[in-house]
């Protein structure tokens, strides 16, 4: 189609007009993208009708946003005066005479009469309309302000009384909405109408290589792999380009830290291309969709009660067949059916909350984050996948269906195995659960037995758990799950021993806190004041033994005393995070404390100066609780 496109516009220029030609289309579909990267350069080539010797000239106009005829004129102006100057040429009377209010417009101009040509010239020297193609682009995006048919008169003007030639980009479907459009007006003006319809994976291509290809070979070599997957997505999402260049440069600010780690980690490496599958997968639903303006920070909710499905993990498109028959045509689907559909009817989900918050602007990226997010998705110990997870993947769906009877429930003693030693992680241990009870209990399991069996065994492994800030997401249980309170059991007794290593892994990262800053003050207010660190938003102060916290402030350098009173300041500034305002006891103490301490001395010196300081920036701080 994109040759067809080129020919028509050849034909145009080389036939006596008096009208335009419109490129006609979505919006991000390429329009542009087509004219600057195939069109333009063809028309460079393209000798004029009257006279070989020389080639047609074009211009590109973007209108978003002129107010008037002016501003059109004078950005006329502004790319021919280039021209003007480089082949020392001067505008024909009649050019000139039809941008002189825009020509007027430009600060510095001097003497109109310098840009304009007269009847005493030799003609080679006139730069004429008929040597120009103008193309109008993001007609229907100007101002309200600028009437549309003073521009069709405008573009009338041109073409039948100077002979130029004009192409308008637009979305016909958005000027219609005009209140000044109509179907006269149009045809008074356009005689062609060119629909743009572009092939998607010469554009894909094209894209990647002029953006990735020199500057970014891994990544393009990436992506190119991904070419009929990401086409597919952007043919459904209405071949929207802006879309797409969104996503491919958020895409990039993931890809390369991720490469990263797999090249500097051996364990990380494997399962490299399930990782970046399933990054990809995600990354290109959310911006895409944020893009479209129908996800945010507001529906976040929604985006994460899709992965809390334990069946949404293996295979979508068995839990849609069996939803309701009822509700199959009856209701308008939801938009997380929606979602669904497009992006993962046939292939799992993963959520990663790193990404979905950086998309939607709410916190910057942390590959750290997405790191820690992809291990708890890809188990691998020591070099290799657990056999305990190979045995859970061989019993997911839709692989399950394909095993014979005996295999099944050989594979499923042995799954339950590895539960009474503890191996699953927690957050496994829903889905684990669901794989034994399923088929309405296909086995024919004791409830009873077999969640006595699950609560020892998942006991035995608390020594392989860490705990996990999102497990009671991970282990979410749908409405239609089978076996729904039998499942929740187990869940509740894991979310149980989750609250157990809660407690375990704070005491012993407030002692290691306490550690660095009794003996490396540097680390310890780095580490305290990183973005991503809990730290920063947690009320951690409270948990430090008073007199030994004054008792190092008391020993630290000055210049330190004086850093660490401006930490102080920046943590407790007038908008206090609401988490951290048990802290108000803390700094009154503390300030009661040092201040204690200098009296008793009642030395002048920089030491006492330092900390007299300090106090007087936690009395500013008390004065910002509420």
């Amino acid at each position: 189609m994109k040759i067809e496109q080129v020919e028509i516009i050849k034909q145009y220029l080389n036939i006596e007009t008096n009208y335009a030609v419109i490129i006609n289309g979505q919006y991000g579909i390429g329009k542009t993208h087509f004219y600057k990267n195939y069109l333009s350069p063809e028309i460079k080539e393209i000798s004029l009708p009257k006279d070989d010797r020389k080639k047609f000239t074009p211009i590109h106009i973007s209108l978003f946003g002129f107010k008037s005829l002016e501003e059109i004129q004078t950005a006329i102006f502004v790319e021919l005066y280039p021209i003007l100057k480089s082949k020392n040429l001067k505008l024909a009377v009649g050019i000139g005479k039809s941008l002189i209010r825009g020509i007027a417009q430009i600060n510095g101009a001097g003497d109109i009469d310098k840009y304009i040509g007269d009847i005493t010239q030799e003609a080679d020297d006139w730069l004429k309309y008929d040597e120009l193609v103008i193309c109008f682009d993001d007609l229907d995006r100007k101002s309200k302000n600028l009437d549309l048919r003073d521009v069709f008169g405008f573009i009338n003007s041109l073409v039948e009384n100077q002979g130029a030639k004009i192409l308008i980009i637009a979305n016909e479907e958005q000027l219609i909405k005009d209140e000044h459009y109509s179907s006269s007006l149009r045809e008074k003006v356009i005689g062609v109408s060119i629909q743009f319809e572009p092939n998607i994976e010469d554009v894909y291509k094209q894209i990647i290589a002029t953006k990735y290809s020199s500057s970014s070979k891994s990544l393009f070599d990436f992506l190119e792999t991904k070419t009929s997957q990401i086409v597919e997505i952007i043919q459904i999402n209405q071949n929207n380009f802006r879309n797409l260049i969104f996503f491919l440069e958020h895409f990039r600010t993931i890809y390369y830290p991720l490469e990263k780690e797999f090249q500097e980690n051996k364990d990380f490496y494997i399962l490299k291309d399930e990782k970046l599958q399933s990054v990809l997968d995600f990354t290109i639903a959310i911006t895409i969709e944020y893009k479209l303006g129908l996800i945010n920070s507001t529906n976040f909710a929604d985006i994460k009660e899709f992965g809390k499905d334990v069946l949404s993990n293996y295979d979508i498109s068995l839990f849609l067949q069996n939803s309701k028959k009822e509700e199959k045509e009856e209701r308008t689907p939801t938009y997380i059916e929606i979602f669904r559909n497009k992006y993962f009817a046939n292939k799992k989900y993963y959520f990663f909350k790193s990404i979905f918050y950086y998309i939607t602007g709410t916190k910057s990226f942390c590959i750290k984050t997405l790191k820690s997010e992809l291990m708890e998705y890809f188990i691998v110990k020591d070099g290799v996948i657990p056999e305990q997870d190979i045995i859970l993947n061989q019993l997911s769906y839709l692989g399950c269906l394909n095993l014979s009877d005996d295999s099944y429930k050989t594979l499923t003693s042995k799954m339950l195995e590895f539960v009474d030693d503890g191996k699953y992680q927690l957050r496994q241990y829903t889905t684990v659960f669901h794989f034994a009870s399923r088929f309405n209990n296909i086995l024919g399991y004791n409830f009873k037995n077999l969640k006595k069996r699950f609560k020892k065994g998942i006991k035995n492994g608390i020594s392989n758990y860490t705990y996990n800030d999102d497990l009671d997401f991970h282990m979410s249980v749908s409405g239609d799950t089978e076996f729904k309170d039998d499942v929740i059991e187990i869940v509740t007794y894991c979310l149980e021993i989750n609250k157990s290593l809660q407690k375990d892994n704070t005491e012993s990262e407030l002692k290691e806190l306490f550690d660095l800053f009794q003996n490396d003050y540097t680390s310890f207010i780095q580490k305290i004041t990183e973005k991503e660190n809990e730290f920063r938003y947690s009320p951690f102060w409270l948990e430090f033994n008073l007199k030994k916290v004054a008792k190092t402030i008391e020993n630290l350098d000055n210049e330190k005393i004086w850093k660490l009173g401006h930490y102080f300041r920046n943590r407790y500034r007038v908008h206090i995070y609401e988490k951290i305002c048990p802290e108000k006891d803390f700094i009154m103490k503390l300030r009661e404390e040092i201040n204690r301490s200098t009296k008793k001395r009642k030395v002048k010196n920089l030491k006492n100066a330092s900390l007299n300081y300090l106090t007087k920036i936690l009395s500013e701080c008390e004065n910002n609780f509420p």
